[in-house]
C-alpha cells in the first residue's frame, strides 16, 4: 500500500512535470494495467471509490447473505515474466565485426571495454526488468549520466517519472523527476527537496548545428530555488536519453501494453473458478429434507453431525394417513468436466496471445530441433520486440564510445576511435540444443578442413583465450611430432647397427 510520503512525492512529481491532459489520461490507463498485472487488490475498501485499485478483483453486492468467493489465479504476471526471461534472461552476445581483419584484436578489446561498463552497471539484469516494465506500461526511458573522470552510470526510468517531446521518432526533450535521498530525514514537507533534470537541444547561432544541453532545477516542495539552477552545454552530439516503446501501430504515440491482450481471458478465468468454488462450497455437502413435518419441530432441528431429529406429522395431514419423513439429499457436481475444459481453454487462449506453448505441448518432443520448432512463434515475437530495443541499445554503445575518452582517461585506447566495424547483437534465447550432435558435426568439419580449429575452440570450448588454447595444441603436436621423429630415428639406428653386426659376423 502506498504510504503518505509516497503519495506526497507523487503529487509533487505530477505537479512539477506539468503533464498535458492526454498524458494524464494515458498514465491513468497505465496505472490500471499495472495494478491488474500485479493481481489481487491491495486495498479493497479504497477500490470502491477508485475502481482502478480493484486489480483483478471486482465489486460485489454488499447485501448478499453470503460473501461470494473471489479466487484470483494470476496468469498474466508469470506469462509476462516468462516472456522477459526469453528476451533478456540470457544476455545477448555483443560482437564488433571489423571491416578490416587486421583490426580484429582491437575490436575485441573495445568489446571487452564496453562489456565491463555494462557489467559494472548491472545493465543486462536491469534491462530485463525494464523490458518487463515496458510490456505492462508501454514505455521506458534509457539514459546515461556522463561526468569527466567518473564512470558512466546507466539507468532506466519508468514512465511515471519522466515526460518527453518527440517528432518523427526523434527525441527532442526529456524531463525526469528525482527525489533527494535525504528527504527521509526531513520531517516537514516544506523542507523536502526535489529535482527536475532536463535534456534538450539548442541551435548554435554560428554553426547552425544542434547542441545537447542539460538543466537541473532544485525545488523545495514546489518552490523553485532559482539560485541552484544549472543550465550547461553538455558537449554531446545527442542527448543521452533513448525512449523505448513497446510495439504499437504506425505513428502510435504511446506504444501498447501486452496486458490488454490477456485481460478478458484473465477476468473470465478468475470468475469461472470463483463460481466453481462457490458451487463446491454450497452443493458439496448434503442437507436434511423434511416431508409433511410440523413446522415447530422443523425449526427446532439441531444442525450437527449425527444429530437425532424427532418430528411429528402436521395435524391437518394426520386424517389422510400421511406420515412425516426426514430424508437426506446429497448433491453432486455434474459439470466439473465442462468447467475444467473451459478453464483449460481460457489458459490456452492467454498462452496463444503471447505465442507461448503450454507445458502439455512439450510432451513427447523427440529432439531439440522439434522443441525449437514448437517455440518458433515465441522466437518470432521476441525478434519483433528486438526491433524496438536494438536501435536504442546501439545508440547507447555509440554514446559510450563517444564519451569514454573523457570519462575513462588512461583506460580508453584512442586507437579504438579509428576502427571501422559493425556492431551486432546475437540474440540468445534459452532454447535446448543438441550439443553433442553439434560437436560431432563440428569435429567432422575440422577433420574435413572446412572449419578451423580456432573456430571449434571458440564455440565449444570453455577456454577464455582461444588463441592461447590453439597455441598449446600446436605446441603439443610439435612435441609429439619431435618425440615420434626421435623414436623413429633411434629405432632405425638400432636396426642398422644390428644389420651391420650380422654382416660382420657372417650370420
Amino acid at each position: 500500500m502506498e504510504s503518505s510520503e509516497e503519495r506526497q512525492a507523487r503529487t509533487i512529481r505530477d505537479t512539477l512535470l506539468n503533464l498535458p491532459d492526454n498524458e494524464i489520461e494515458e498514465r491513468r490507463k497505465v496505472r490500471r494495467d499495472y495494478i491488474f498485472y500485479k493481481g489481487k487488490s491491495i486495498d479493497f475498501e479504497r477500490a470502491k471509490n477508485d475502481p482502478i485499485l480493484y486489480g483483478q478483483n471486482w465489486p460485489t453486492d454488499d447485501n448478499c447473505d453470503y460473501k461470494p468467493t473471489q479466487d484470483i489465479r494470476n496468469k498474466v504476471k508469470p506469462l509476462l515474466k516468462k516472456q522477459a526471461r526469453w528476451m533478456f534472461g540470457k544476455e545477448p552476445t555483443l560482437i564488433f565485426k571489423p571491416d578490416d581483419f587486421k583490426d580484429k584484436d582491437k575490436c575485441e578489446d573495445l568489446r571487452k571495454f564496453v562489456e565491463d561498463i555494462f557489467e559494472s552497471n548491472n545493465f543486462w539484469n536491469n534491462t530485463r526488468k525494464a523490458f518487463l516494465e515496458s510490456t505492462v506500461k508501454k514505455r521506458v526511458l534509457l539514459r546515461a549520466e556522463a561526468n569527466p573522470g567518473q564512470p558512466l552510470v546507466l539507468k532506466y526510468e519508468t514512465i511515471e517519472n519522466f515526460y518527453y517531446k518527440e517528432k518523427n521518432g526523434v527525441l527532442l526533450k526529456v524531463v525526469f523527476f528525482e527525489e533527494d535521498e535525504l528527504n527521509v530525514y526531513r520531517e516537514a514537507d516544506a523542507d523536502k527537496i526535489y529535482y527536475l533534470h532536463t535534456y534538450y537541444y539548442k541551435v548554435n547561432e554560428n554553426s547552425k548545428e544542434r547542441q545537447a544541453w542539460y538543466k537541473k532545477e532544485t525545488y523545495k516542495n514546489t518552490d523553485l530555488q532559482e539560485g541552484l539552477t544549472i543550465d550547461i552545454d553538455t558537449g554531446f552530439t545527442a542527448i543521452p536519453c533513448w525512449l523505448i516503446k513497446n510495439g504499437g501501430e504506425l505513428n502510435d504515440s504511446f506504444g501498447e501494453s501486452d496486458v490488454t491482450e490477456l485481460e478478458d481471458a484473465q477476468n473470465q478465468y478468475n470468475r469461472r473458478i470463483s463460481d466453481f468454488a462457490d458451487a463446491l462450497r454450497f452443493q458439496l455437502f448434503g442437507s436434511e429434507v423434511v416431508i409433511d413435518g410440523d413446522e415447530d419441530d422443523v425449526n427446532k432441528f439441531t444442525i450437527a453431525p449425527n444429530a437425532l431429529h424427532a418430528v411429528k406429522t402436521r395435524d391437518e395431514l394426520l386424517e389422510s394417513g400421511k406420515q412425516a419423513a426426514v430424508q437426506r439429499m446429497e448433491y453432486n457436481i455434474g459439470n466439473s468436466d465442462a468447467i475444467e475444459a473451459y478453464l483449460d481453454r481460457t489458459e490456452r487462449d492467454m498462452n496463444f496471445a503471447l505465442d507461448m506453448p503450454k507445458l502439455s505441448d512439450l510432451n513427447n518432443i523427440p529432439s531439440a530441433k522439434a522443441m525449437i520448432y514448437l517455440y518458433n512463434d515465441l522466437i518470432a515475437r521476441c525478434e519483433e520486440k528486438w526491433n524496438d530495443w536494438e536501435r536504442p541499445l546501439l545508440a547507447l554503445i555509440n554514446f559510450i564510445i563517444e564519451v569514454a575518452p573523457v570519462c575513462y582517461k588512461g583506460i580508453f585506447n584512442f586507437e579504438w576511435l579509428s576502427i571501422k566495424y559493425t556492431t551486432i547483437f546475437k540474440h540468445n534465447y534459452p532454447l535446448p540444443s543438441d550439443d553433442d550432435e553439434k560437436k560431432k558435426t563440428a569435429i567432422s568439419e575440422v577433420e574435413a578442413d572446412v572449419r578451423s580449429r580456432k573456430s571449434y575452440i571458440k564455440e565449444f570450448s570453455d577456454e577464455e583465450d582461444d588463441e592461447k588454447a590453439f597455441s598449446e595444441i600446436l605446441e603439443e603436436k610439435t612435441q609429439l611430432s619431435n618425440a615420434e621423429d626421435s623414436f623413429t630415428e633411434g629405432l632405425n639406428n638400432e636396426l642398422n647397427n644390428n644389420v651391420d653386426n650380422n654382416l660382420n659376423t657372417g650370420e
